[in-house]
């Protein structure tokens, strides 16, 4: 009887290590990733972005970053989340009755052999012309695919040029970058973010009339297109708003702007009051906050569908091939 209790327990033992292994396993990788993600944000001196160069109370900054932490972790346990959904259904007949640790081992195992397959160049190809290109959107009705095309490349290009500019400011510290007439000021702090968010606000606008006053009959609008729209358009109108009062008040890195360069700055500048140092930080955490729940919010959010739809499809076709040549 002692052998047998002995045995069992031995048994138990391992089925808890192996348990134990496999969750490392699938987490190891999300881990490291949210500790890379938060040290770079903990870790930059923000002297040149954001409100860390004109004397506000330090207060504001701070709680920035520890905002911009947790909308981080969000991001992307969001994604994994997303992602373990996806991949679990992914499972054959005879895995489903497995653990789940053990599902979330043989999907996650699945996604990555997809990923460094030998097909997955080709399937990036499709994924970038039915995504970046909108090709569907194209065929439909062109108006549509504009207004899409206006949101998505503004929303890329604003996000792209926001890492550049953090790295070039905080990172490499570009004079360019710094200096009010140099060529990055002027052509990508200024002129960039202020044309990319000229594009999306348009895209938003034009997808606000044609949702809530044009109303076409296949259209179904529901409180996720609803919740994505406005909170987008939140933080682009707000943005120009703090443009605009930073230009007006004279705040450094505004008030050197050319009109030429932050045209759109300048055109809310004409008509928005002067404020105190003070006033302009408490507007910019407000404008901060509802970046920063946008940015928590996209992976639950219908833009987040619209850049994962294509390549899931494009990932289920790899997958379903490896799957049926080994079954040969």
């Amino acid at each position: 009887m002692r052998s047998l209790n002995s045995v069992e327990s031995g048994r138990l033992e391992s089925r808890k290590k192996r348990y134990l292994f496999e969750r490392i396993g699938v987490y190891f990788i999300l881990m490291v990733i949210l500790a890379l993600a938060t040290a770079t944000i903990l870790a930059l001196p923000y002297s040149h972005t954001y409100i860390g160069d004109f004397g506000a109370d330090d207060i504001y900054l701070r709680s920035f970053v520890y905002m911009a932490v947790a909308a981080v972790a969000i991001l992307v346990l969001g994604l994994f989340y997303n992602v373990m959904i996806w991949m679990e259904g992914k499972l054959t007949e005879s895995d489903e009755e497995l653990p789940r640790t053990k599902k979330l081992t043989i999907s996650t195992r699945n996604f990555m052999r997809a990923i460094f397959s030998r097909d997955f160049g080709r399937a990036m190809k499709f994924f970038l012309i039915d995504t970046l290109l909108l090709r569907k959107f194209w065929r439909i009705n062109r108006m549509r695919w504009l207004f899409h095309a206006l949101i998505l490349f503004g929303f890329l290009g604003i996000f792209i040029l926001d890492i550049i500019t953090t790295a070039a400011l905080e990172i490499f510290k570009f004079s360019s970058f710094i200096e009010p007439l140099g060529w990055g000021k002027l052509w990508i702090r200024d002129f960039g973010f202020d044309l990319f968010g000229l594009m999306l606000l348009i895209g938003l606008l034009g997808a606000v009339v044609r949702r809530f006053i044009m109303k076409p009959k296949q259209l179904v609008t529901g409180a996720e297109d609803v919740l994505s729209v406005l909170l987008l358009l939140a933080v682009i109108f707000s943005g120009f708003v703090m443009e605009g009062i930073g230009m007006a008040s004279g705040i450094p890195g505004h008030a050197e702007s050319p009109d030429i360069y932050s045209f759109i700055g300048a055109a809310f500048a004409s008509f928005l009051p002067a404020v105190s140092v003070q006033t302009y930080a408490q507007l910019w955490m407000l404008h901060a906050a509802l970046s920063l729940a946008f940015i928590a919010y996209i992976p639950f959010s219908k833009l987040f569908h619209i850049f994962a739809a294509p390549l899931a499809m494009q990932l289920n076709e790899i997958i379903g091939r490896r799957e049926s040549s080994s079954g040969e």
